[in-house]
């Protein structure tokens, strides 16, 4: 099917073309938050490998709860008044880190903010998937994920390349820049997302999981399993660059920019070599691309090496993350669609905190050894990709084949 046939509809949509705006918007912003953060702490404050860690994880361990939460609170009240609170919650945060950077505050303000951002962000993810699937049909919905992913990455494309020159005039703009933007976030969700959808079951938000769907609970917490390996990409990747590698700022800003060159060009390519490939074969795939792009960075440091690498890990990237989203919209119910993605936010964000600390420890005691280091990360890898691939048999002779 040509592009523009197959794309058209989604150009047109009236709330999958604004949540691509807010999305490329929110990660040109947030991106130089989750990348420069750990480089500050690091180098500025001198926080040890151990405890960034351990903010990374209580951040997401705390998302949890939100996670959970949120998706019952958008089924109960509806999609709007949340696409008006949450972006001002973003912002408020963003500021508080902008003082705390600026002012030399007590670390633990910092702490504080960047450990609430997680929940925000994770709330707001949730809302933007709930509402994608709301306004489109099930043949339209990897494409639609796709897009949005797309249109994600051309603001990662930019966002850290530009927080690498802005953290070497000073971290303060790091945080300044996404407060801005935050707004304009703001904005569009003001103008562009009404509701598109509210239960008539659920009358009050609660913390409730569908604990009757058990294929569904099972592939979540399969789902979840592989951030172990591809949870690495951020704060462990980020440090190993920095201090072993000894990739500079900016460069390691241009690493995260070809990440997201990558996402645009490579996506749709991918979900075309991929159109034939069932749901959970698809996963497996992606979790091998991840386990042998961290392997191999064992073996050299050469910039342009990584830059290939980057490449590797990109298309793990492609493969696995709108297939995420994609089985969960058909595994939910419409009435429940707020619940399904908010339990699968709260068990990948039980299971994704424990990557970076894994990627802590192990920089603590491998940093010299880089070997040892990536391959207990390529043999999670691999083990979890080969459980995937093993249930999708299982769930088809059970009858499931919403996944398939």
């Amino acid at each position: 099917m040509p592009f523009l046939q197959r794309y058209s509809k989604l150009f047109s949509n009236k709330f999958v073309f604004p949540i691509s705006m807010v999305q490329m918007i929110r990660t040109l912003g947030r991106s130089q938050v989750w990348v420069f953060t750990p480089l500050y702490l690091l180098l500025i404050r001198h926080v040890p490998y151990e405890y960034i860690g351990i903010l990374f994880f209580a951040t997401a361990i705390l998302s949890v709860p939100f996670s959970l939460y949120g998706g019952n609170l958008i089924d109960s009240i509806g999609r709007r008044p949340l696409a008006v609170w949450l972006p001002l919650f973003g912002a408020f945060l963003l500021i508080v880190m902008l003082l705390g950077v600026g002012l030399d505050l007590s670390i633990f303000v910092v702490y504080l903010a960047f450990v609430f951002e997680g929940p925000v962000s994770s709330m707001e993810g949730i809302l933007d998937n709930v509402v994608t699937t709301d306004s489109t049909t099930e043949t339209e919905r990897l494409d639609a994920f796709s897009f949005i992913r797309i249109a994600a990455n051309l603001g990662f494309a930019v966002g850290p390349a530009v927080g690498g020159f802005l953290s070497s005039a000073g971290y303060t703009w790091v945080f300044l820049f996404p407060a801005l933007l935050t707004f304009v976030e703001w904005g569009i969700y003001l103008k562009y997302i009404k509701e598109t959808g509210k239960s008539k079951e659920v009358h009050r938000a609660k913390m409730e999981i569908p604990k009757s769907d058990k294929a569904f609970l099972i592939m979540a917490i399969l789902m979840g399993s592989i951030f172990f390996a591809s949870g690495q990409w951020g704060t462990t990747l980020t440090l190993f660059w920095s201090r072993f590698d000894l990739v500079s700022n900016p460069l390691i800003g241009i690493l995260y920019s070809v990440n997201g060159i990558g996402v645009v060009l490579l996506q749709l390519p991918v979900n075309r070599a991929l159109d034939k490939v069932r749901s959970t074969t698809r996963l497996s795939i992606g979790g091998l691309f991840y386990a042998f792009g961290f392997l191999i960075l064992a073996f050299s440091s050469n910039f342009a090496f990584l830059v290939v690498d980057v490449v590797i890990l990109t298309v793990g990237e492609n493969v696995l993350t709108p297939a995420f989203y994609t089985i969960v919209s058909k595994m939910a119910p419409s009435e429940r669609r707020g619940q399904y993605f908010g339990t699968f936010q709260l068990i990948s964000g039980m299971i994704m905190p424990l990557a970076p600390v894994l990627g802590s420890v192990l920089l603590t005691y491998y940093i010299h050894s880089p070997l040892i280091l990536w391959g207990i990360i390529f043999a999670i890898g691999t083990s979890v990709s080969a459980i995937v691939y093993s249930y999708g048999p299982i769930l088809r002779r059970s009858g499931r084949k919403d996944v398939n």
